[in-house]
């Protein structure tokens, strides 16, 4: 069975001692009925990935120690995936973030479009790193997803073609997806809010170098097109 993951932004080396903060020391000692002598794996959020044997050493501030005993660096999957998205209502919001952050998305852009509901700045703050962080330890990650500021909708796709990214607008009247995603080292992904764009924004965002791409006949809603799409790619690769 595969050691549990916890988060410690900074590795140290082979022999040294890492120290998990309460918060995962609880996680471990609690939750995960961890103790002394037991392996656990630590990331970095940046593709750093350390074995480590509990101990039951504690420091003043209830850090748990874990002499570290090998530390890899592991590549960022490919290709590199970047979403712009409207940010969905309530609960729907952390099903977004689940599948961004089990899928590896290198970065996530919250967009500000004609007919979104949900402000985009709903995606900032400790709740969404939470998340994120969750995800990219249940799915045996090692990276963390970027989160950017809010952008409009063209901003995003005029920044992402400049980037060199392949910068597709998930729209059912466009090619398949998987015709357009073949073979490219980072995409882009555009999604619209419920409702979709409006007839300007979708002018704008085509002309600014996006291509559309279809996922299907059915509409999904935000955080599914955003999970499909990303999936699709990675199942290709």
């Amino acid at each position: 069975m595969a050691a549990p993951r916890f988060l410690l932004h900074t590795l140290p080396v082979a022999g040294e001692t890492a120290w998990l903060d309460r918060d995962e020391a609880r996680h471990a000692v609690g939750s995960r009925r961890l103790g002394e002598g037991d392996v656990v794996e630590l990331v970095d959020g940046r593709g750093g990935v350390a074995t480590a044997r509990l101990g039951r050493e504690r420091d003043r501030d209830g850090d748990l120690g874990a002499v570290v005993e090998r530390v890899e660096r592991l590549a960022r999957p490919a290709p590199s995936l970047h979403v712009g998205s409207a940010v969905p209502k309530g609960d729907r919001l952390s099903t977004l973030l689940d599948a961004v952050g089990e899928l590896a998305v290198h970065s996530l852009t919250p967009l500000a479009c004609e007919r979104s509901v949900t402000p985009p700045d709903r995606l900032a703050g400790d709740r969404t790193t939470r998340i994120l962080t969750e995800a990219m330890k249940q799915s045996r990650g090692a990276w963390l997803t970027d989160v950017h500021a809010p952008m409009s909708p063209l901003d995003f796709a005029r920044a992402s073609v400049q980037a060199g990214h392949r910068t597709l607008l998930l729209d059912a009247a466009g090619a398949p997806l998987a015709t357009l995603a073949a073979r490219h080292a980072s995409i882009a992904f555009i999604v619209g809010p419920e409702g979709g764009f409006s007839d300007a924004e979708r002018e704008q965002l085509i002309a600014a170098g996006a291509t559309p791409a279809s996922l299907g006949a059915t509409v999904l809603r935000v955080e599914l097109a955003v999970a499909v799409a990303c999936g699709a790619v990675r199942a290709l690769a």
